[in-house]
Parts: C-alpha cells; sequence; structure tokens
C-alpha cells in the first residue's frame, strides 16, 4: 500500500514538474519588447535660421507628431482603416 502511494506520488510529482515544459500556454502570445529602444530623428540644423517659421503659442511641435502616433501604435494597435 506505502510503495503504490510512493509511487503514484513521485508518478505524479514528476508529471507536474514536467508539465510545465510544454510550450502551449496563454503566455506564448508575441507581445512588443518592452526594453527595444527607438532611435530619433537626427538633429537636423538648417542653412540660414531666418528662415524658420516664428513659434505660435499654444501650437503643438512639428516633430513630435509621427513618434507619438507610433508610440500610439505600437501600444494599441493602428486604427482600421
Amino acid at each position: 500500500m506505502t510503495r503504490k502511494f510512493i509511487i503514484t506520488s513521485a508518478s505524479l510529482l514528476a508529471f507536474s514538474a514536467l508539465s510545465a515544459c510544454g510550450s502551449t500556454s496563454v503566455f506564448d502570445r508575441e507581445r512588443p519588447d518592452e526594453f527595444a529602444v527607438g532611435r530619433a530623428a537626427p538633429l537636423a540644423v538648417p542653412a540660414d535660421l531666418s528662415t524658420l517659421p516664428t513659434p505660435q503659442p499654444g501650437a503643438g511641435r512639428p516633430q513630435e507628431g509621427d513618434s507619438k502616433q507610433a508610440m500610439l501604435d505600437a501600444m494599441f494597435g493602428a486604427p482600421k482603416q
């Protein structure tokens, strides 16, 4: 009786330990890499600084539009068209 119990419990322990080795799980889906580092666009200085537009109070920065949209697309997926 005890020998049968020991064999059964050892078998159950081995099966439960090896069940973690399977690859079909909820946790195997593709996700974005949270440690990936995005590169910023290189700094561009115009030849003549007097050709720059005058800043408008409260206006958004033109160089941030694409990176914010890219971040939102990466986090929530691109909008369906």
